[in-house]
């Protein structure tokens, strides 16, 4: 009889019927939280004490109403190119997580399936969660609002009541293209991916911003959008050799890759015949003979304020609606 008491599991509820009480006043004893009587509270400890009852991390997560977990979400990439940003995200995510004693549930998202989050929600598994690529009308933050779940999203959402950390993507290509026309760029063209995310709508604000503040005309022929294939980078290339342009600003890394790549091919000489900048800055850019210019984000330390930030709102601290980190302009060879 001894062996099978050792080797049954005992629960909160094992306790509570134990001892005649509720499950909930048996919780309350164990995480000194909530009002039960001195007299209940030592004999529960008593009886827990005698029988080497220690509730599992779970159990006592039930018990203080946390699970000491987040979730972070990152979408579904198909590139190498994208991989790095999610990765040295969710590593300043940790950072911090871990500091706080915290555990982190990765989801990987698909479109706009929602059954990994349903399924983490009803479980209670978190107690909330990073979405760490945004959209315009973003599907996953209204869905996550509307389950009242704590969260942050790692860039903008376009809506004023969630909460935000980004890093100024829209100044930054405002200062970068700046710069350039005032070191004698005269035409810059533009080469933008998917313009349904939120960072890439930002960075082309930027631009746009930054043509009305030197008061250049914004030639629309001279703008690319939604090139998210090699093919259409390539395209976009071959039709701006044919035109009097003697920049290609580039929305990303991926982007900025495939045009310099392109450029070589054709036998473009990089800057003499044509400069190249790129909106965001990864060791891609680093394999080429020539230096580009491009802006650096510090995305360690976005993983990191968007961890604490959550941390801070689910311990009901008042937290910024929007957070956003500054910037660094890399002026290389490329644009000299």
């Amino acid at each position: 009889m001894a062996n099978e008491n050792i080797e049954k599991v005992m629960t909160i509820h094992d306790v509570a019927r134990e001892l005649g009480v509720s499950a909930s006043t048996v919780s309350r004893a164990i995480s000194g939280k909530g009002r039960i009587g001195e007299a209940t509270r030592k004999r529960i400890q008593a009886y827990i004490d005698e029988h080497g009852f220690y509730p599992n991390a779970a159990a006592q997560s039930l018990a203080q109403a946390k699970t000491n977990n987040i979730a972070i979400i990152l979408p579904e990439v198909k590139t190498l190119v994208d991989m790095p940003f999610f990765h040295t995200c969710m590593y300043g995510v940790e950072e911090v997580a871990q500091a706080n004693d915290y555990d982190i549930i990765v989801i990987i998202t698909n479109g706009k399936d929602t059954k990994n989050l349903e399924r983490i929600i009803m479980n209670r598994k978190v107690d909330g969660m990073i979405l760490t690529r945004t959209y315009e009308n973003d599907f996953f933050a209204k869905f996550l609002k509307e389950h009242q779940v704590p969260f942050v999203t790692v860039g903008k959402t376009g809506e004023a009541d969630m909460i935000q950390v980004d890093h100024d993507n829209a100044g930054a290509c405002r200062e970068l293209v700046t710069v350039l026309f005032s070191k004698g760029i005269k035409k810059m063209a533009y080469l933008g991916g998917n313009m349904e995310q939120m960072v890439n709508i930002s960075r082309l604000e930027g631009y746009v911003a930054a043509h009305k503040r030197t008061k250049r005309e914004i030639n629309e022929d001279i703008i690319y959008k939604n090139l998210t294939t090699k093919v259409l980078v390539e395209k976009a290339v071959e039709d701006l050799l044919l035109r009097d342009v003697d920049c290609i600003l580039c929305e990303d890394d991926f982007i900025c890759d495939e045009v310099v790549r392109k450029l070589a091919r054709e036998g473009i000489k990089i800057p003499e015949q044509m400069k190249v900048a790129s909106c965001h800055y990864s060791r891609v850019l680093d394999n080429y003979p020539v230096t580009i210019t491009s802006l650096k984000f510090d995305i360690v330390e976005l993983g990191r304020r968007a961890c604490q930030i959550l941390l801070d709102s689910i311990n009901n601290k008042i937290v910024p609606d929007m957070t956003l980190l500054d910037y660094e302009i890399i002026l290389k060879e490329s644009t000299k």
